[in-house]
């Protein structure tokens, strides 16, 4: 019986190529972050300010949708499992524009108080 298996002649692994022996690489250096000062030591009130409330401005459209979408969510789910005409999601989807409105008031609210300095 012979061995179907190939094996190399001597002749054949002498001519395979060799590889280079890996160069060493030097360490990386060791660098701290050191966050950039401002030129008054800390960010002015009216920046500080300013930023807080273009932060609640850009809340606005998630406190709006958010609520919605997962009323409508949840009401389709709802009316799968019971078998229900779409009440359920109309419902939910109403309550969740409520919910959405009246998160809207608060936010604007805010920021009317935020203008206002209090």
């Amino acid at each position: 019986m012979t061995d179907s298996r190939w094996t190399p002649s001597p002749d054949e692994q002498e001519s395979a190529p060799r590889l280079p022996p890996t160069p060493e690489l030097p360490e990386p250096p060791q660098v701290e972050f050191q966050r950039p000062t401002p030129p008054g030591g800390q960010p002015s009130p009216t920046f500080q300010r300013n930023t807080r409330a273009i932060s609640l401005a850009f809340s606005i459209g998630f406190a709006l949708a958010g609520p919605v979408i997962l009323g409508a969510l949840v009401g389709y789910w709802l009316d799968g499992r019971l078998g229900s005409s779409p009440t359920w999601t109309m419902l939910l989807t109403l309550l969740g524009m409520g919910a959405g409105l009246t998160q809207l008031i608060r936010i604007v609210n805010q920021l009317n108080r935020m203008e206002d300095g209090r």
